[in-house]
């Protein structure tokens, strides 16, 4: 199941799974960014963890929209919000450390799918648009930055989080009827 377009930004879900000892509903996960399909099929990660994920990134949408950021080069962009999340001393400077994390990192939403070998960060610019930049971490590669509306991808999101809400709650009903 695909969520948006893979040409520009979507969410695509694969095999729901239960697993034998670990509570809870598992998927296969992965962004396309680009007509890149970004994250690992083979992981498989928490649909409650994600979709929580996904939640938090939407509820970020009025701060990101009020706190633009220039037109910067790739490297630059993703350097001031990315990597500052992991140099950010969180223990003096908790409420940065926080904002970084929930406002910008889509990599969050896909879990061990991605988080250990992309970094995906969405901004909102000072020209009115929303950017997806995503570096494959391991090669130190940029492989996409894709500039689309504001709200497009929080729009995908929420289609997500529905579909995701949706399925733990059938879960949830079944779990309790045994």
């Amino acid at each position: 199941m695909i969520f948006g377009n893979p040409e520009t930004f979507a969410v695509e879900i694969g095999e729901l799974m239960n697993f034998p000892g670990f509570p809870g509903t598992y998927i296969q996960f992965r962004f396309w960014v680009g007509n890149v399909p970004i994250g690992d099929w083979n992981d498989r990660i928490s649909l409650r963890a994600s979709t929580e994920s996904a939640f938090r990134i939407c509820e970020a949408e009025l701060e990101r929209n009020n706190n633009p950021f220039d037109q910067a080069e790739t490297a630059e962009l993703f350097k001031s919000i990315y990597e500052a999340y992991f140099s950010c001393d969180y223990i003096n400077d908790p409420v940065s450390w926080r904002s970084l994390s929930a406002f910008y990192h889509l990599d969050q939403i896909g879990m061990g799918a991605i988080e250990d070998k992309f970094g995906l960060i969405l901004v909102t610019t000072k020209i009115g648009m929303e950017r997806v930049i995503v570096k494959d971490l391991k090669k130190s590669l940029f492989l996409a930055d894709i500039s689309m509306p504001i709200g497009f991808v929080e729009s995908i999101l929420r289609d997500y989080i529905a579909w995701g809400r949706n399925q733990l709650d059938v879960g949830d009903i079944c779990a309790s009827k045994i």
